[in-house]
């Protein structure tokens, strides 16, 4: 019975090291034991049994080894796969039948066979869509309800991005209608490898409450990355657009004008605990600044628990409106969401 509980922990001693038999020896001399799983932007990740997920700078690895085959591409571009052993100050890799003798400093990335090229993975467009729902209602001496829903699907790149939205608004308030809404958007940008780039967007609108049956704008014009990097990004716009507006009642001439089509985004990322968006658009006609759309919307969006999918969202957003069935529409809404996110 001893023979065979021995024989089962060196067994299970033994799967350890196969699973985990890759080394990395430091300049201090330190010498870690687990898998090697990536190799990108100077960092070597590496999983072990022990202390779970690590990440070393590549700078301070002299030479690594592995069990298994990895894909590597070097400073120069040359693509290698194969098995990588320690060859005194280099390290040494089985590449199609011969041995090829590199530095720990000429490898640009690395990768296991199942994966892709990491600077592919990143120059990848990716869809990022989320459908979000708020609803709120009050009952007493008023009797106030709201709901709203909102579609986002984005197609993302580093260099460009396609975006359709669309969200529904409906309130009511002591059996009045006080919201009744469809806004839909569809918008393109692009940017070249430096800072500047190119925008184009239009959006339809109805708002009978507001006295708009309908309403189309276009813009176009040039966009500028003031910061863009993997936790913030800053872009600032500006270009010339085209309004088209139907309004129900007849006491108002039809609206179509140029505009100016100046806007702002602003995104923030604190880890994974929560973003921070930021959004301001100004449409003034060119023939008369006092007639004008603006927006402004902010909110903070934080996941619920440790769920990819689901997160909460909150916020508050200014609508100003110089044309509307009032003299004028100044509104600022506050609003709390539920998202369900998805790619």
């Amino acid at each position: 019975m001893r023979f065979k509980c021995f024989t089962t922990i060196l067994a299970s001693f033994s799967l350890v090291l196969t699973v985990f038999a890759d080394t990395i020896t430091t300049k201090d001399g330190s010498i870690l034991n687990g898998k090697i799983t990536l190799i990108d932007k100077g960092i070597i990740n590496i999983e072990t049994s022990y202390a779970g997920k690590l990440k070393i700078k590549q700078e301070n690895v002299v030479s690594f080894e592995t069990a298994l085959t990895l894909n590597f591409r070097l400073q120069n571009g040359t693509n290698l796969s194969g098995i990588v052993s320690k060859s005194k100050e280099t390290l040494s890799i089985e590449h199609e039948g011969e041995t090829k003798e590199i530095s720990t400093d000429q490898i640009a990335a690395g990768w296991t066979p199942d994966k892709i090229d990491p600077e592919i993975e990143r120059n990848r467009r990716k869809w990022k869509n989320d459908f979000a729902v708020n609803l709120n209602g009050r009952t007493g001496n008023v009797e106030r309800f709201n709901f709203g829903t909102n579609l986002n699907l984005r197609l993302k790149g580093p260099f460009d991005e396609i975006y359709l939205g669309f969200n529904y608004e409906q309130g009511e308030e002591n059996g009045n209608k006080t919201a009744d809404r469809a806004f839909g958007q569809a918008s393109y940008e692009r940017f070249s490898k430096k800072k500047v780039g190119w925008f184009a967007r239009s959006t339809l609108e109805k708002d009978p409450i507001n006295g708009i049956y309908l309403r189309s704008t276009t813009g176009n014009g040039i966009s500028y990355r003031l910061i863009n990097n993997e936790a913030q990004t800053l872009i600032i716009r500006g270009g010339l657009g085209y309004r088209f507006t139907e309004f129900e009642d007849g006491g108002r001439d039809n609206e179509s004008t140029v505009t100016l089509d100046p806007g702002l985004s602003h995104s923030y990322k604190y880890k994974e605990w929560f973003y921070i968006e930021n959004e301001i658009n100004y449409s003034p006609a060119i023939n008369n600044f006092g007639n004008y759309t603006a927006t402004h919307d902010s909110s903070i969006k934080i996941p619920i628990g440790n769920d990819e999918n689901f997160w909460i969202r909150i916020g508050v957003r200014n609508e100003y409106e110089s044309q509307t069935s009032a003299a004028e529409k100044l509104d600022t809404n506050y609003y709390s969401q539920l998202i369900y996110s998805w790619k």
